[in-house]
């Protein structure tokens, strides 16, 4: 308002008025003056970067991604041996360094763990077998002691006391009962031991016939039947062949098979020489002279092997 005097009770609530109207829309001249000083103060910005990155999660992931960024692989790291040797190597050729480090360490745990699985093994089997050796003798001393019994004559032992006799009677049954539980023991420990056998020849078959099958194209059921044959006509039984189980035995009887089938072909092959007409030479072309042929025929008498045969063959042609 005007500097006019205020005479009147109207105009004193006009003035009122407009006073709390400036009071409450005019700023606080203190807050104005923090405004102004938190434009300048790096602090104050500071905290309100922080309040804003708190504010804005993908910003802050950001941030955290560019700190943990990994180096390059062709950045070389250099550090100082125990001897004092300076070492510098690439980021790449240290991480290949770990892989192998790591490669080799799961495999030498897996090493030792095979070992030591062979070693509990065989451990529990040379106890099985120190136990067999006990049960067997003592089924022998028991055996002993049924054939005294055995032999005893127990009417005139009842007639001399009947009360020993009856002990003695009690022992020769409770004797028998623990032979007869040997016995048992002993016939299912060696069941078991033919079902190992049998387990580890089926194994050990189904790797030869691997091999051979790799090292052999087209192996199969024909040249087993002609491996048979061939180790019978040597000298082999039935009961023999059926446990051969080493990929070594069964290629040497491969190449014996393949022989003797060579062998049961060659005078086939004499025949076919002999009775072959000799073939007309072609214009301008000059004929295969029949010494060649009976170069081949001696050689292959000399050596008896598959490459003189096939000269022989070719030969001919």
């Amino acid at each position: 308002m005007d500097d006019d005097q205020i005479s009147t009770v109207d105009d004193l609530a006009a003035a009122l008025d407009a006073d709390e109207g400036q009071a409450t829309g005019a700023p606080d001249a203190d807050q104005q003056g923090a405004g102004h000083q938190n434009d300048g103060d790096p602090l104050a910005y500071g905290e309100l970067e922080a309040e804003q990155a708190e504010g804005d999660p993908d910003a802050a992931a950001q941030e955290a991604g560019q700190a943990t960024e990994a180096p390059a692989d062709d950045l070389v790291v250099k550090w100082s041996a125990p001897d004092g040797t300076e070492i510098a190597a690439p980021i790449a050729e240290l991480k290949a360094g770990y892989l192998r480090h790591a490669d080799y360490t799961q495999k030498a745990q897996q090493l030792g763990e095979e070992r030591r699985q062979a070693a509990e093994q065989l451990s529990m089997q040379l106890q099985q077998a120190q136990q067999l050796t006990r049960d067997q003798a003592m089924l022998m001393a028991l055996s002993d002691q049924l054939a005294m019994y055995q032999k005893a004559d127990w009417n005139a032992l009842f007639q001399h006391d009947p009360a020993e006799a009856s002990r003695l009677q009690a022992l020769w049954r409770q004797t028998e009962g623990q032979a007869n539980q040997l016995t048992h023991g002993l016939q299912l420990a060696a069941q078991q031991q033919q079902q190992l056998q049998a387990q580890r020849h089926l194994q050990a078959s189904e790797e030869a016939l691997t091999v051979l099958q790799t090292a052999i194209p087209g192996f199969g059921k024909p040249h087993l039947a002609a491996m048979r044959e061939t180790g019978l006509a040597h000298g082999f039984t039935e009961a023999e062949l059926s446990q051969v189980s080493d990929a070594r035995t069964l290629k040497v009887l491969h190449e014996a098979a393949q022989w003797r089938a060579l062998q049961a072909k060659k005078p086939g092959v004499q025949q076919q020489v002999r009775a072959a007409p000799p073939r007309a030479a072609k214009p301008g072309a000059a004929g295969v002279p029949p010494s060649k042929i009976d170069a081949a025929w001696k050689q292959l008498n000399a050596r008896r092997d598959v490459n003189s045969l096939a000269a022989l063959l070719a030969a001919q042609e």
